[in-house]
């Protein structure tokens, strides 16, 4: 089973979750959601993902690890392996916008529209559904 790449701000570095030594992403962007949304997933406890954002022209940053949710500040981070952060080519970098609904899999009609209060006119679901938080919390 190939391990989903989804677009993450390696800007927003924060303590990981279970482990604290290690480096962790914040997964609150739109580019986020939308991967994670084109790839049918919505979020759960101990998720592999590959986080990757640009680097410079030929490189690009990429850190494998899981999905955790951090109750207090009420958000998913990727919590990275104990390889870390590593500089890797750059892929395909053409711009996606295709938003497609993680249910249903029908895309909305305006990507660039979508906010918190947005739902899929076929089925109902949240744009935001793939960051829902765990049922345990």
């Amino acid at each position: 089973m190939s391990v989903t790449r989804i677009y993450a701000d390696f800007n927003g570095i924060v303590s990981g979750i279970k482990n604290p030594d290690r480096d962790a992403v914040v997964l609150d962007t739109f580019g986020s959601l939308r991967d994670l949304s084109n790839a049918g997933l919505v979020l759960s406890e101990g998720l592999p993902l590959i986080a990757v954002d640009e680097s410079d022209e030929l490189e690009d940053l990429e850190a494998h690890g899981t999905a955790q949710y951090d109750p207090d500040r009420k958000w998913w981070i990727i919590e990275f392996d104990e390889l870390g952060i590593r500089y890797v080519p750059a892929r395909d970098r053409s711009p996606v916008n295709e938003f497609l609904c993680v249910i249903c899999r029908q895309a909305f009609p305006n990507s660039e529209a979508i906010n918190s209060d947005t739902s899929c006119s076929s089925c109902g679901t949240s744009t935001l559904a793939a960051y829902a938080p765990p049922t345990h919390t």
